[in-house]
């Protein structure tokens, strides 16, 4: 895994942004451009070769284009796929770094303070685990554009913010991943199983004990320890993040979307939706459904 360092955040300059929406039979032309991009999978697959590397933009993958390198697409597409985009330049020419030196910076404290305070550190292509996050706001970005209230500070303050986020979810995914393996191991059992039951209403964390053979208390402080968050929290929290591509992607009813989610109320849904948002869902739906939307 290659690594790309980009120096002096504070002078990134980010220029357009949108979402590709694609259908099937469409390929990538052959481009060279002047700009590095970020692309967000989110839905299909799509195959970008960059000189001599192919990066598949799938759900939930990031990859980063470089300036100045040709890239284009392998082959056409065979489904209807769409991910997300942005360009931005940077005063210094970025680095490149293998995964071997990344890592001396990610996992030194004192390194990364020193190299990353005004900096980042992302890899050229990756796997994400949970990119809600960056989704809403490439939505925020994207609906900003329309806004009469829109200014330029703004949208770049809006961008850094989330490279920064971006970075960070990178050093966390990365540092997970060394922790020890039969902590890790147990954690991944748990999450599947949280996938593999999100949406029953009669799934809870006392039955998640039953049937790993765990008492819930201990289950509990253990996923605590590694996640940052207890159990409950954790599976409300996937359960919301459920509902979000229902209410942007579909028509379902409000209430439909909750039973669908997992939820065993109405009431319940509005009232975590709220906590976690600061919105209803249909205010959510309503506001993320007004953006603009380019297939450039």
């Amino acid at each position: 895994m290659e690594f790309v360092f980009f120096p002096n955040l504070s002078e990134l300059q980010a220029e357009n942004c949108g979402i590709a929406i694609l259908s099937p039979g469409w390929i990538h032309r052959r481009r060279n451009i002047s700009t590095s991009v970020f692309i967000l999978g989110h839905q299909g697959t799509v195959n970008i070769q960059e000189e001599s590397e192919v990066f598949t933009i799938k759900p939930s993958s990031i990859c980063l284009l470089s300036e100045g390198k040709n890239h284009w697409g392998t082959e056409r597409i065979r489904e209807k796929a769409r991910y997300y985009w942005i360009h931005f330049t940077t005063k210094e020419k970025p680095q490149f770094l293998s995964e071997k030196e990344a890592l001396i910076i990610i996992n030194n404290k004192e390194i990364a303070k020193a190299r990353l305070n005004n900096a980042l550190l992302l890899p050229r292509y990756m796997d994400m685990v949970n990119t809600n996050i960056l989704r809403e706001t490439f939505h925020a970005l994207l609906y900003e554009q329309e806004n009469s209230s829109f200014t330029e500070q703004k949208y770049q303050a809006t961008v850094k913010l989330m490279l920064i986020s971006l970075n960070e979810m990178v050093i966390d995914l990365i540092n997970n991943s060394q922790k020890n393996e039969d902590n890790k191991s147990l954690v991944n059992t748990i999450i599947q199983l949280i996938y593999e039951h999100l949406t029953d209403p009669e799934f809870s964390v006392k039955e998640l004990a039953d049937m790993l053979c765990y008492n819930p208390d201990y289950l509990n402080r253990h996923f605590k320890t590694l996640m940052k968050r207890s159990l409950i929290e954790y599976i409300v929290d996937k359960r919301i993040e459920h509902s979000l591509v229902a209410l942007i992607d579909s028509n379902e009813t409000i209430s439909s979307i909750a039973e669908d989610s997992g939820f065993s109320s109405y009431r319940n849904f509005i009232h975590q939706f709220k906590l976690r948002k600061d919105l209803t869902p249909s205010a959510y739906r309503n506001y993320h459904r007004m953006m603009h939307i380019t297939n450039s």
